[in-house]
């Protein structure tokens, strides 16, 4: 009996396992099929980024993107944009010197102090978002020293009427300098709607901005030897003198002590603050619909905006670099200017879409300025002028059309006014005759007025107050061409003339040595025209797995100086970068990754310097700055919709010579590794 159990539970246990592998694999397959069949309506129904749309005052339209590219790398900085025209100071944050210049700015004159407003949003920055679901975007990113940057954004579609995203840019960064540390908050609150009928709409956005630096003005002179000389230095006798080898040569001793930065000196321990609040609104209403297809429309805008700026610079030591400070301020009392900015501007904007006539916007807008410096206790103002109060009305054309190649575009606007003026009249084409090849030509005329600091300004320092009533406007004529093929080629060329350029120069005698220890900065303008004119070439190459990319940009500039005058607007003959790169995917493609090294150049020229007192950048022909490669090794990485940044900026610093500098008194960075990441969540 009990081997006829053995034997009958042999067969069941068979049988049983049998039936269950039957069973497993009828649920797989039915599973399988449950798959399918829910990938099937996912393909239907997946949403990409394509939807995820940011809209722009000017009309541009961008998608969210998520991709992983060499332009990423580029733009993966504090200011978040390509800064190839660009060469930042050494710590974040902080400011950027010009290797470059564009003179296609039609903006209306502004406070100035554009020091400081590289990374300051701009109405035109702020964009409007329609998304699907919740979107939100990280940009992280490792500072010098103590802190970090974080820019994150959150938009939600409440319905999909009605859109509000909340940003915010936090950043903080000691610096490996003395006195050179920055920190600053960016808030931004942006909201649209759109009605039902979408005869209706309306975009809102309020920024508050702090940006803060310690200003130290650069190195002393005494710093810059130290700097330059690192890490050997001349070994001198108890007289002063260099002791000279049987060989001719001069004795040296390594001493890297000075590769610590914190032992240089700074010229100055003052500090900068531009403080800023925006409101914006923009209201729009459609008069007549033609067809449901809104191609035959009349709209009206009614755009308003109120914008406050403060901006403060104190000294507590009351340096002497700037010269002497005013009779009233004793020793008491610390220099401490302030300048309040308010603009507030109302436009009317009248916009038809038309099927023959193209898009027109004819537009009427009412501009107000105050602009006000502090006035000190006890200080006799006498008849001096402490404030500005101005007004403009302008009134603008705008019309575009798209054929079926090419697209038409013109530009124009009047002031009623010669002071603080902004006129200009643009024509753009562009268009692709041949498939892959396309082109764009545009040419302009601009005549504007200075900027309200090349004016007035005033200051607790005797040199810096001034009022410029005899100023002329601004003139440039510039025609530009652009020609490119797929992604191989981008050629870019540049025209410009300008006349009545305005500048800030610096008035101490260099061959006096006055020019080491004091910065006198003037108001001048050009008395003679200026030709400058580039040629930027960009191309990018892949073999196989290997890309180069380079970008070379030739520039020019012809001016006739006079006697006592300095040459002004000076850049750089030459300006490159050359990546090489090598790309891939790898883990069964669960991840991509790029990799490689790019190389930064330019040609020497005299650059402009920073003076922090005016937040401005001021014209020397003292000390020429450039010819020094800069070598960053990156390697960058894609998983799902979070893309990692590693980078290795500057890694030859050490062996190709501490020549390297920003502007003519502070040196750019050392060698540094940074880590960042730009985190997507579509949820």
């Amino acid at each position: 009996m009990q081997k006829f159990f053995l034997v009958l539970s042999f067969f069941l246990i068979h049988a049983s396992l049998f039936s269950q592998s039957v069973d497993l694999e009828g649920k797989i397959k039915a599973q399988e099929e449950a798959l399918k069949e829910k990938s099937k309506g996912e393909e239907k129904d997946t949403l990409n980024t394509d939807y995820y749309k940011i809209f722009y005052l000017d009309g541009r339209i961008d998608n969210v993107d998520t991709t992983l590219n060499i332009f990423k790398d580029y733009k993966f900085n504090f200011l978040r944009e390509d800064s190839f025209d660009l060469i930042s100071f050494a710590n974040s944050a902080h400011t950027f010197n010009k290797l470059a210049y564009d003179f296609k700015d039609f903006s209306k004159p502004g406070i100035g102090a554009r020091g400081k407003h590289f990374h300051y949003f701009e109405k035109e920055d702020i964009g409007y978002y329609n998304v699907p679901t919740p979107f939100t975007e990280i940009f992280a990113k490792s500072t010098y020293e103590q802190g970090q940057i974080l820019d994150m954004l959150v938009s939600i579609n409440l319905n999909p009427q009605y859109n509000f995203t909340i940003a915010h840019k936090g950043y903080k960064s000691l610096g490996k300098y003395v006195n050179n540390r920055s920190r600053g908050n960016q808030f931004r609150f942006i909201s649209n709607f759109k009605s039902k009928n979408q005869l209706s709409s309306w975009r809102f956005h309020f920024v508050s901005q702090n940006i803060f630096n310690q200003e130290n003005g650069g190195l002393d002179p005494d710093s810059i030897y130290f700097f330059e000389q690192a890490t050997n230095y001349f070994v001198l006798d108890e007289f002063g003198n260099q002791i000279e080898n049987e060989d001719g040569s001069f004795e040296m001793i390594e001493y890297d002590g000075y590769l610590d930065r914190s032992r240089l000196s700074p010229m100055l321990f003052g500090e900068g603050f531009l403080y800023s609040k925006r409101f914006f609104s923009d209201f729009e209403r459609v008069i007549l619909n033609g067809n449901k297809e809104r191609s035959n429309t009349l709209t009206l805008n009614y755009q308003f905006t109120h914008e406050y700026k403060k901006i403060e610079f104190s000294d507590p030591m009351n340096n002497k670099m700037f010269g002497e400070v005013l009779d009233f301020i004793n020793d008491d009392q610390t220099v401490s200017d302030q300048n309040r900015f308010v603009e507030q501007e109302n436009r009317l904007i009248l916009s038809s879409n038309s099927n023959k006539l193209g898009k027109i916007h004819l537009s009427y807008s009412l501009t107000n300025w105050v602009n006000s410096f502090k006035i000190y206790e006890n200080q006799d103002i006498g008849n001096s002028i402490f404030e500005l109060n101005e007004d403009q009305s302008n009134i603008s054309f705008d019309w575009k059309k798209i054929f079926k190649k090419y697209t038409f575009e013109l530009n124009f606007n009047k002031s009623s006014k010669d002071s603080f003026k902004s006129d200009f009249i643009s024509l753009n084409i562009k268009g692709s005759p041949i498939k892959n090849l396309s082109f764009e030509i545009s040419s302009s005329i601009i005549e504007k007025s200075p900027n309200f600091n090349f004016k007035l300004y005033r200051s607790g320092f005797e040199n810096y107050n001034w009022l410029n009533d005899d100023l002329q406007n601004e003139k440039i004529s510039n025609i530009n061409f652009k020609l490119s093929y797929k992604e191989l080629f981008v050629l870019t060329a540049d025209y410009n003339e300008i006349d009545n350029y305005t500048f800030f120069r610096e008035s101490t005698n260099a061959l006096l040595g006055e020019t080491d220890l004091l910065r006198l900065a003037v108001v001048n303008q050009a008395d003679n025209k200026i030709n400058y004119y580039s040629l930027k070439l960009f191309s990018k190459v892949d073999f196989g797995k290997f890309s180069f990319v380079n970008t070379a940009k030739y520039q020019k500039k012809e001016q006739e100086v006079s006697l006592g005058n300095l040459s002004t607007l000076n850049v750089p003959e030459w300006v490159t970068r050359n990546t090489i790169m090598y790309s891939a995917d790898v883990f069964n493609k669960s991840l991509f990754i790029q990799t490689g090294i790019t190389f930064n150049y330019f040609t020497k020229y005299y650059a402009d310097y920073y003076n922090p007192l005016i937040s401005e950048f001021v014209t020397q022909n003292y000390k020429q700055i450039g010819e020094f490669p800069r070598f960053d090794f990156f390697f960058n990485a894609k998983i799902q919709q979070t893309r990692v940044f590693i980078k290795v900026e500057h890694l030859n610093s050490s062996f190709t010579g501490y020549d390297y500098y920003s502007d003519p008194f502070s040196p750019y960075r050392d060698m540094s590794v940074r880590l960042g990441l730009v985190w997507n969540f579509f949820s």
